[in-house]
């Protein structure tokens, strides 16, 4: 089976629009989008429903239309406040699917989703969960915020709140739908594991991922793990865009900022475990 992988699109249309046209071009019915799929330059509390109830409505029409099946969850800048507007709309549709701790089974490949992250220095910590002996990255402002249905609520003691009050990311994964066939099994996380250079930053030289993550897939060994959140990894000195956890191979395409010029995605035939990650150009 063949499937596009993309990731960190945050609501430029008019590289979903070329990802469609990807597909449609080469006849590839299964679209697979990793996160952070919402516009995040803007008011989000007014601009995010409506990308959700108006285009991606409007774009999952499209792909019903050319009988594509689409795979999807929201990401960290995507709010929390979204959840039940993106699952109600994907709910509309027999060809869309929100992954978001939950599995799919696609012609006997199993998918399973989880968009939560560890801690970043942005003010915006939706989806944020904990892990042992997590180190805090310098926080860019000195409160934090948590979303709720029509603004923002405040947390001044971050750090304090951070360590007594969220869960760990073990027990997320802990608690995912279970696989029945390792070998055909495709994880979706929006944060990378730990120590495969999938999350390298560009300035200063870390390499963002989760150590409960690795451990999962270490233990459960899928065939195959899909991730974002760190868009410019693969094209960093040190960083990569594919890697492996014993015999699974986890991938992180990157992706270029809002408006660029470039869209990357991964092209993947899942039968013959053949991935490539393509980059081109679109006009805005």
């Amino acid at each position: 089976m063949r499937m596009l992988y993309v990731t960190d699109l945050h609501g430029d249309t008019i590289k979903y629009n070329k990802l469609l046209t990807i597909a449609v071009d080469n006849d590839i019915k299964l679209i697979v989008n990793g996160g952070d799929m919402l516009p995040k330059q803007c008011n989000r509390h007014m601009e995010q429903p409506l990308f959700v109830s108006q285009y991606l409505r409007n774009y999952f029409t499209a792909l019903k239309k050319e009988d594509i099946t689409c795979l999807a969850m929201l990401g960290n800048d995507d709010l929390l406040s979204m959840d039940k507007l993106f699952n109600d709309v994907c709910n509309e549709f027999d060809n869309v699917y929100n992954i978001a701790q939950n599995k799919v089974t696609i012609d006997g490949y199993e998918f399973i989703g989880m968009n939560y992250i560890l801690d970043h220095p942005f003010a915006c910590k939706d989806r944020v969960v904990m892990e042992d002996n997590y180190i805090f990255q310098r926080q860019f402002m000195p409160y934090a915020l948590l979303s709720n249905d029509f603004d923002y609520d405040k947390i001044n003691d971050w750090i304090e709140y951070a360590t007594t009050k969220l869960p760990k990311m073990y027990d997320i994964l802990s608690k995912l739908p279970k696989p029945q066939n390792a070998d055909k099994t495709i994880y979706v996380t929006h944060m990378a594991p730990a120590g495969l250079k999938l999350g390298q930053l560009r300035y200063p030289d870390l390499d963002i991922g989760s150590v409960d993550i690795y451990n999962f897939f270490k233990e459960k060994q899928p065939l195959l793990t899909l991730h974002g959140h760190i868009h410019e990894s693969p094209d960093t000195k040190l960083g990569k865009w594919i890697n492996t956890i014993d015999k699974t191979t986890c991938i992180n395409t990157g992706q270029t900022e809002i408006n660029n010029d470039l869209l990357i995605y991964a092209d993947i035939d899942l039968k013959n475990q053949k991935y490539t990650r393509e980059i081109v150009s679109v006009s805005h």
